[in-house]
C-alpha cells in the first residue's frame, strides 16, 4: 500500500515539479542570456518570437521555419540529465536511503518529466503548424493555444505550454487572445497557403 501511495504522489509531485520547471526555464533561460550561455535565449526569445509572433504568423508561414519550432535534438536528454540530479536527490531524501521507495519515486517522477517534455514539444508544434488534427477544435487546446498565443503577445505572461499550473501559482497568467483574432489568423494564414 505505501508504494501506490508513492507512485501517486510521485506523479502528483512529477506534473507540479514539471510545471514549475517548465515556467522557470521559460522565464530564466529561454527569455535571457544566463551566465554567458546564449543558446536558449537566442533559439527561443530571439529567433523563435521573431518568425512566430502573435497575429497570423503564430502559424507557420514558411516551410523553411520548421526548424525552428521545437528544441534541438539534445535538449531532451540535457535536460533530463539535470533533473535527474535533483530529482533523484529529492526520491533520496524523501525514501531515506536506495531503497524500494528511492526506485519508485526517482523513475516515477522522471518519467513524468519525459512525459511532460514530449507532451510540450507536440502541443508545441501543433500550436504553430496546423494540420487538421482531431484535437485542434476541441476546447482544451484552444484553451492551451489561446494560453500560449497570448505568451507570444506578452512574453512575460503565460510561460506555461502544456499545463498553466505554474502560471497560476505564480501569477503569471494573462488571459488568451479573443477567438477573432484566432479566427482572423488562421483565415491569413490559409488563404497564403492556397494562393489567393
Amino acid at each position: 500500500m505505501l508504494i501506490v501511495i508513492a507512485v501517486i504522489s510521485a506523479l502528483a509531485g512529477g506534473i507540479l515539479y514539471s510545471s514549475l520547471f517548465e515556467w522557470t526555464l521559460h522565464k530564466f533561460v529561454m527569455h535571457r542570456p544566463i551566465l554567458g550561455f546564449r543558446y536558449p535565449f537566442k533559439a527561443h526569445a530571439l529567433t523563435h518570437h521573431r518568425i512566430f509572433s502573435w497575429d497570423a504568423t503564430y502559424l507557420l508561414q514558411r516551410d523553411e521555419d520548421l526548424s525552428n519550432v521545437t528544441f534541438a535534438w539534445w535538449n531532451f536528454p540535457a535536460l533530463l540529465g539535470i533533473n535527474a540530479v535533483f530529482v533523484g536527490g529529492v526520491a533520496l531524501a524523501i525514501a531515506g536511503g536506495l531503497n524500494a521507495y528511492f526506485w519508485t519515486i526517482g523513475p516515477v517522477a522522471l518519467g513524468v518529466l519525459a512525459a511532460y517534455y514530449f507532451t510540450y514539444e507536440y502541443l508545441h508544434f501543433c500550436m504553430h503548424v496546423r494540420t487538421g488534427r482531431w484535437f485542434e477544435n476541441t476546447a482544451w487546446f484552444r484553451f492551451i493555444d489561446d494560453h500560449h498565443r497570448m505568451h507570444h503577445r506578452n512574453p512575460r505572461s503565460n510561460l506555461n505550454v502544456v499545463l498553466p499550473l505554474a502560471d497560476f501559482l505564480l501569477r503569471t497568467k494573462a488571459p488568451g487572445l479573443a477567438p477573432v483574432y484566432r479566427l482572423a489568423a488562421e483565415a491569413r494564414r490559409d488563404s497564403i497557403l492556397s494562393g489567393r
